[in-house]
């Protein structure tokens, strides 16, 4: 009793940065124990590994030419391309369940070209609201054109065969 005593006496005679930090540290270990689950980007790679991306960093996640790049504020990783299966999810649910890569696909000369689709091959371009938007997609020997002139700047949902990615036109 006389020990409790003692330490609520001298808590008020703290510097009020020592108040702010012992707070904090109290804070964190609640959350800490209470198994609060951070919401998690999860790559699988070929070797059937894993890694998970905090999404609480809120990382940027680019295609460029064979690299994965994701990027934020507080990391940055580099993967292969051909490496990476597949992106899931996990914490809190949301409308999207995974998203996985279909055809190969570059941006070109304002134009994205999918590599390896036929005639027979659907694919979609609509807004994040899932309004479809009216494109031209060319088909050449297995590749197949879609011109990004017509379209606005703004993020888009492409569907390549029922999977979809999402991508931004600046």
């Amino acid at each position: 009793m006389v020990s409790r005593l003692f330490l609520f006496s001298n808590f008020s005679t703290m510097h009020q940065q020592t108040k702010n930090t012992l707070f904090l540290l109290c804070l964190l270990f609640l959350v800490a124990v209470s198994g609060v689950s951070a919401q998690t980007l999860v790559l699988h790679h070929a070797d059937g590994s894993t890694t998970d991306v905090q999404l609480l960093a809120q990382p940027q996640v680019t295609f460029q030419g064979d690299r994965v790049l994701i990027t934020s504020s507080v990391l940055n990783m580099d993967f292969d391309k051909h490496d990476v299966l597949r992106f899931t999810y996990k914490g809190k649910t949301s409308a999207i369940g995974s998203v996985q890569a279909e055809a190969d696909v570059t941006q070109q000369d304002g134009q994205l070209v999918f590599h390896g689709v036929s005639t027979a091959d659907r694919i979609a371009l609509n807004t994040t609201s899932g309004i479809r938007v009216p494109a031209v997609i060319r088909h050449s020997g297995s590749d197949a054109t879609l011109s990004l002139s017509a379209i606005p700047q703004g993020a888009y949902l492409l569907s390549v065969n029922g999977r979809t990615s999402k991508f931004t036109k600046r």
